[in-house]
C-alpha cells in the first residue's frame, strides 16, 4: 500500500521475459575523449536532475529525458521489495537491467536495479548515449534513494513495518482535504488489542512483539488497497479507510475481529480486539475527528471487550 507505483496497470509482469539487448551491464569509460552529449547538454541534464531530491519525480523527469533521446517505452527501479514504473509495455521489446548501490542500513549496502525497456535494439551510439545519460542520472538517483529510505525510517514503525504517528498526521490531513474537495467521506477506525498486557507479563516481551508484528499483518491483509494502518505505539492502533461510511466501518472491523478470533497465535493467548470507529464530517478537525473515534473505542473496552462501537 505504498505511494510509489506508477502506471502499475501497464507493467510488465516479469521483465526477465522480455528479450535482453545485453548480458551484462554496461560501463561508461570515462577516459575515452570522444562523448555523445556536448558539454551544455550535460550541464543541462545534470541541471534538470538536481531540481528535486524526490523519488518519484526524479524518475519520471528522467524517463521524459529518455524517450526523446532514444526509444525507451519505460523504466522500472526496484528497490527495497518496491517498484516505481513509468511508461507503457511495447510487444517485442528489448530490455536492460543495471543494479545501482547506494547508502548504508546497519552497515549493509543498499541495492537497487534500474530496468530500461527498449522498443527496438540500441545502435552502438545509442547504447553509448545511454550510458553517459545514465551515469549523470544515478548520481542524482542514490542521492533521492537514500533520501527516500531516511524518510521512510521517520515514518514507519520499526517493529511491525506500519507507518508510526507521524505520518497519520499527515495522511489524515490529505484525506481531510481530498474529502472536503470531493465530498468523499472516509472512516477511522482506532484499535486496542484485548488482554495483551497478559502476554508480556506472563511470557515476556519477545512474545509480545511476535503477537504486535502478527497482529500487524493480519490488519494490513483486511484492509483494501487504499486504506492504510498505523501503529502508534504499544498496542495502539488505527486505520483509514477511504470512501467510506458507518456500515462500511463496521463491516471492516468485523472482519478484522474474525480474522483475529480465527488466528491460533491469538486464541493460544486469549487475546482479541476492540475497535472504535467514526466518519468524517465537513465540520470535523483532526482532534475532534480522533477523539470521536477514540471515545468509542472506550466504550468497547469498558462494554466487554472484543466489541465495535460506532460514534
Amino acid at each position: 500500500m505504498d505511494i510509489l507505483e506508477v502506471n502499475k496497470e501497464n507493467e510488465p509482469k516479469d521483465l526477465s521475459m522480455l528479450e535482453p539487448i545485453v548480458a551484462q551491464p554496461f560501463e561508461y569509460d570515462h577516459t575515452k575523449m570522444t562523448t555523445m552529449l556536448s558539454n551544455s547538454e550535460s550541464s543541462c541534464i545534470m541541471r534538470r536532475m538536481l531540481q528535486t531530491i524526490e523519488l518519484e519525480e526524479l524518475a519520471k523527469t528522467y524517463f521524459q529525458l529518455l524517450s526523446v533521446k532514444l526509444p525507451c517505452t519505460s523504466i522500472k527501479i526496484s528497490f527495497a521489495e518496491q517498484n516505481l514504473f513509468f511508461g507503457s509495455v511495447v510487444k517485442n521489446a528489448r530490455s536492460m537491467k543495471i543494479s545501482l548501490d547506494y547508502g548504508h542500513h546497519f552497515g549493509a549496502p543498499q541495492h537497487a536495479q534500474l530496468a530500461y525497456v527498449f522498443s527496438q535494439v540500441l545502435l552502438p551510439q545509442q547504447r553509448k548515449l545511454l550510458s553517459e545519460i545514465h551515469a549523470i542520472y544515478a548520481m542524482g538517483l542514490k542521492h533521492a534513494l537514500e533520501f527516500y529510505r531516511i524518510r521512510q525510517l521517520a515514518t514507519k514503525d520499526m517493529l511491525t513495518g506500519l507507518c508510526n504517528r507521524s505520518h497519520f498526521n499527515d495522511s489524515l490531513h490529505k484525506l481531510m482535504s481530498i474529502s472536503l474537495r470531493t465530498k468523499q467521506n472516509f472512516g477511522l477506525l482506532v484499535l486496542d488489542l484485548d488482554n495483551f498486557k497478559q502476554v508480556n507479563d506472563r511470557h515476556g516481551h519477545q512474545q509480545g512483539d511476535e503477537v504486535l508484528v502478527e497482529f500487524s499483518n493480519l490488519l494490513t491483509r483486511s484492509l483494501r488497497e487504499s486504506d492504510h494502518a498505523f501503529r502508534f505505539g504499544g498496542d495502539e492502533f488505527c486505520c483509514l479507510l477511504v470512501d467510506s461510511d458507518q456500515a462500511a466501518n463496521e463491516r471492516v472491523a468485523r472482519r478484522i475481529q474474525k480474522t483475529i478470533a480465527e488466528h491460533p497465535l491469538f486464541t493460544q493467548y486469549k487475546v482479541s480486539t476492540s475497535v472504535g470507529a467514526t466518519t468524517f464530517h465537513d465540520f470535523d478537525t483532526q482532534e475532534s475527528l480522533f477523539k470521536r473515534a477514540d471515545m468509542a473505542l472506550y466504550q468497547a473496552k469498558h462494554s466487554g471487550k472484543n466489541l465495535f462501537k460506532a460514534a
